[in-house]
């Protein structure tokens, strides 16, 4: 059965989701999404919206995209929710707001256990490859060692020296912006994350066929790869000399760094691509359908609506400074009324 899914916030899934033939409509900042949304709506004034353009939900689908909340009341919405938190690290209300929906998708394992400490119904639902394409011939990469992220991060400031240390140690090319033109020429792609998560870097360099060096961390780095096999053996996060090490060690034998690379390729290939991800979020729609898992939500509206405030009130104290004085002033409003 072909589902009608309202997607707000990052819309990673929509492209795969409308290829296995569901009806989604994108609500989110972009100007060029079905409905631009550049600032927080209730549920109700949101299916209107989509009522006006002739679509009724049977699921809403909210994906985290690290920006603050776009509904304003999740726990009223009339049809089954699903919540993707992925920056949970680095955004605690993630926790109270997820109370707003009938199951919660979390992106890091590690994180899944405050959800189900709360009493949540909660999945690990990894992140992901967009598309992966044939790899370029492996001896025709001319990037040795890449990274291509954010260089300077308030949210992680161990990133820039700790890249500073590795380069001067081993040759590495540093982009900030469009990753793929940069991992498709590169055979490993070093990866540093702010709080050992795994992230959609892990997934997008593997795909573009390069062979990835990351952290040691949990978050089933383990379960999702194999090193020595689909990846490089980790490194001890932040040692920037053992991992130009590693990297040192495997470019002098080239022909094992590519079948390292290469298996991580295929592996991503057949389990860690947004349709794999978008088939298992078709599952967990259809059981919540059937399970017409809404009407427990809606009978604990009262105290959902209580958690949700709560998450607003987190966001409200943390938003500091003259600039932000007008969120804060929203937020705050929405967390007392």
């Amino acid at each position: 059965m072909k589902l009608r899914i309202l997607s707000v916030g990052g819309q990673y899934l929509t492209q795969s989701l409308r290829q296995l033939g569901h009806a989604v409509l994108s609500v989110c900042p972009d100007p060029e999404a079905d409905i631009p949304l550049p600032h927080p709506e209730t549920a109700r004034n949101l299916l209107e919206q989509a009522a006006g353009r002739g679509f009724i939900p049977d699921m809403l689908f909210y994906a985290d995209d690290g920006n603050l909340p776009l509904l304003i009341n999740p726990e009223s919405a009339p049809c089954p929710s699903l919540y993707y938190s992925i920056d949970t690290y680095c955004n605690p209300w993630h926790l109270p707001y997820a109370r707003g929906f009938d199951l919660v998708l979390a992106a890091q394992k590690d994180f899944l256990s405050l959800f189900a400490d709360e009493g949540l119904p909660a999945q690990w639902f990894p992140l992901f490859c967009r598309s992966v394409d044939e790899a370029a011939p492996f001896d025709a990469r001319d990037i040795p060692v890449a990274f291509v992220a954010t260089l300077g991060h308030k949210n992680n400031p161990g990133r820039e020296p700790f890249l500073r240390n590795f380069r001067a140690l081993h040759p590495l090319v540093m982009r900030s912006g469009d990753f793929f033109p940069v991992f498709r020429r590169s055979r490993i792609v070093l990866n540093q994350t702010a709080f050992s998560e795994v992230n959609f870097r892990c997934f997008e360099a593997m795909g573009c066929g390069s062979a990835l060096l990351m952290e040691q961390c949990g978050n089933g780095l383990d379960e999702l790869f194999t090193p020595d096999e689909s990846i490089l053996p980790p490194y001890p996060k932040d040692d920037a000399a053992e991992a130009a090490r590693i990297a040192s060690s495997y470019l002098a034998r080239p022909r094992q760094l590519a079948e390292i690379a290469e298996n991580g390729r295929r592996l991503v290939a057949q389990r860690h691509t947004s349709l794999v991800r978008a088939q298992r979020l078709t599952e967990h729609c259809r059981q919540l359908r059937a399970a017409s898992a809404q009407q427990a939500r809606l009978d604990q509206a009262d105290l959902r609506r209580i958690f949700v405030r709560t998450a607003f009130g987190m966001i409200a104290s943390e938003l500091r400074g003259p600039h932000l004085e007008r969120h804060r002033a929203f937020f705050h409003n929405l967390a007392t009324h």
